[in-house]
């Protein structure tokens, strides 16, 4: 039901696909503001939107040898895109019809485009249709007909069956009054049976009332404590940098909704307001702040520089006398310069604060324990971790580097053959903390990851997929972030005779914890938070770079001494934060 019209019907750069179905609602109250012609970043993201769904329909549904680049001639009838401003003057999107209600929205064009592609295909069953709203209409669907169909006995006193001889117990509730009339059903008529062929019409009819009616669909699991989403990009307990003047470090503490802002599983970070706590030090007592994601950054995103003050170099966190340099500070009569001094050691602390919690990780979600065949290893199994700055799960795609440590057993050897430009994604199956049984107690633990390797590659019609490709497929069973990584590069791509897909590297291989270079991150949420207008140009341009060049490498951002393994997060973030910091709710950590 999607039809493309002639070329000069739309500007030169693009042909229109028009989406003939819809089952918008045109509701009359919406939130947020309708776009405005005449504001730029209005008409940009408008076009962003129809292009990308656009790019999806023709991967899905348009020949493979089809050249032309597409953008919707519109959203489907009864559908709208409007914008809400924030205080900070940046804007945010959201599209508007679906009939799960005038609340439900799509917040981005990826989302939008999987029930694009159902309205373009022949199902009218909305259990059949893989977007989010779906499911959520099909239960208030379900619902409202269990409401209306209520029984006349309440379901906490259900009528009791008498055994032969025996009185029937009856709720009193069915029992009619003395003075009503007791209705008794009309006698039901008897009907020649119809002729086979008007029986088989029936049939058909029936089949396919049956097959539009609304089956109930199991709603997506909540995302795991801590986080909004498998795919967003900030979690509870992570370092990041914020917008304070300049950019200073800080600690997610807390995740909210924004007041106002209906907020369902898999809404994007600019749904949430962050609490965080600057890094610093205890005694110099920094309250806590709220931020939004477009006033932070990744902690991986910048490096740490060096101490400034020459009486902290070559000096680590902990060894550090702050109380003493505290108290010498706080003896400055001015009471400007000693706010500055305040201030300056504030930033001082903040730095190797943050090292030191880059240097340190925690582990949580205990699944299983044992020990080596020949006994000489304790192993533990984890559900979770906090790798220095970051949160990070089984389930979660972490970026790694091809040539294993020495140090970490049984890793095998570095893949051959790799493009020079790959950046290689490990699936993690299995987090590790090894330590040995002897002396007990008394050693230092080793971390490991377990998992296949990935790498993404851009296939052609005219040249044999590389070994080890993912068929279309099984690309979903990768996870979500893996799925949106694809759906975003082969939305945008001009070359519609090629698609990206992910490349099997190696199966269940290790790593140990210095090979692994932090999260990866899904390159359209990073680069809207860290460079929208960047993100923009990849956009417009039909190319996405490697988001991990934007990025530093964990071990980019230590360099004070090696911590190791911490009883908690709490304890790895000790006295830098002056704000405690509790887990949360639904994580053990052990």
């Amino acid at each position: 039901m999607a039809n493309t019209a002639a070329q000069n019907d739309a500007s030169t750069d693009y042909w229109p696909i028009h989406i003939a179905r819809s089952d918008g609602q045109a509701y009359a109250s919406l939130d947020h503001s309708s776009l405005s012609p005449t504001e730029d970043q209005d008409v940009t993201q408008l076009e962003r939107w129809e292009v990308i769904v656009a790019g999806h329909l023709q991967n899905q549904i348009a020949p493979k040898d089809d050249k032309k680049q597409y953008i919707l001639a519109g959203f489907p009838k009864g559908y709208e895109l409007r914008c809400a401003v924030r205080k900070d003057g940046g804007r945010d999107y959201y599209l508007y019809g679906h009939p799960a209600g005038p609340k439900a929205n799509y917040r981005t064009p990826g989302e939008f485009a999987l029930h694009a592609l159902w309205l373009a295909s022949d199902s009218t069953d909305n259990g059949q249709c893989p977007c989010d709203l779906c499911p959520k209409y099909l239960e208030k669907a379900k619902a409202d007909r269990e409401r209306s169909q209520a029984p006349a006995i309440p379901p906490s006193a259900p009528a009791t069956v008498a055994a032969p001889g025996q009185a029937t117990a009856v709720h009193p509730s069915a029992v009619p009054p003395a003075s009503a009339p007791i209705q008794q059903p009309p006698p039901q008529q008897q009907r020649p049976p119809l002729p086979p062929q008007q029986q088989q019409q029936q049939q058909q009819q029936q089949q396919q009332q049956e097959q539009q009616q609304p089956q109930p669909q199991p709603q997506l699991p909540p995302p795991p404590p801590g986080t909004t989403s498998w795919t967003n990009v900030f979690r509870v307990g992570e370092l990041v940098w914020y917008k304070h003047t300049a950019w200073r470090l800080g600690v997610v503490i807390a995740i909210t909704p924004k007041p106002g802002t209906p907020v369902r599983p898999g809404a994007p970070d600019s749904s949430y307001h962050f609490t965080l706590a600057p890094l610093g030090h205890t005694l110099l007592e920094q309250p806590s702040l709220v931020k939004d994601c477009q006033s932070m950054r990744p902690f991986l995103t910048f490096s740490v520089p060096n101490a400034g003050m020459e009486e902290l170099k070559d000096k680590t966190f902990d060894t550090v006398n702050w109380q003493a340099m505290t108290s010498r500070l706080s003896q400055e009569p001015d009471p400007t310069k000693r706010e500055i001094n305040r201030q300056v050691l504030g930033l001082e602390a903040s730095k190797m604060g943050a090292r030191a919690i880059n240097d340190a990780f925690s582990t949580f979600d205990l699944l299983a324990q044992g020990t080596t065949p020949d006994r000489t290893l304790h192993v533990q199994h984890y559900g979770g971790i906090y790798l220095g700055a970051e949160m990070v799960r089984v389930g979660d795609p972490v970026r790694v580097i091809n040539t294993p440590s020495a140090a970490t057993p049984g890793a095998g050897p570095a893949q051959p053959d790799l493009p020079p430009d790959a950046n290689l994604v490990m699936l993690i199956t299995e987090i590790q903390v090894l330590t040995p049984t002897t002396p007990p107690g008394g050693a230092r633990a080793t971390l490991q990851f377990k998992g296949n390797l990935y790498r993404t590659a851009r296939l052609s019609s005219t040249h044999p997929p590389p070994q080890g490709t993912v068929s279309a497929a099984a690309e979903a069973s990768l996870g979500a972030a893996f799925a949106e990584e694809l759906a975003t590069r082969n939305a945008i791509g001009k070359d519609k005779g090629a698609r990206w897909s992910w490349v099997l590297v190696a199966a269940q291989v290790l790593r140990g914890e210095h090979d692994v270079q932090g999260r990866f991150y899904v390159t359209e949420k990073l680069m809207s938070v860290i460079d929208p207008a960047r993100l923009q140009a990849w956009v417009q341009r039909g190319m996405l770079e490697e988001a991990p060049a934007y990025l530093n490498n964990r071990g980019h951002s230590g360099g004070g001494q090696y911590v190791g393994r911490r009883a908690g997060r709490k304890a790895t973030l000790g006295q830098a934060v002056g704000v405690e910091f509790r887990v949360p709710g639904g994580l053990v950590e052990n």
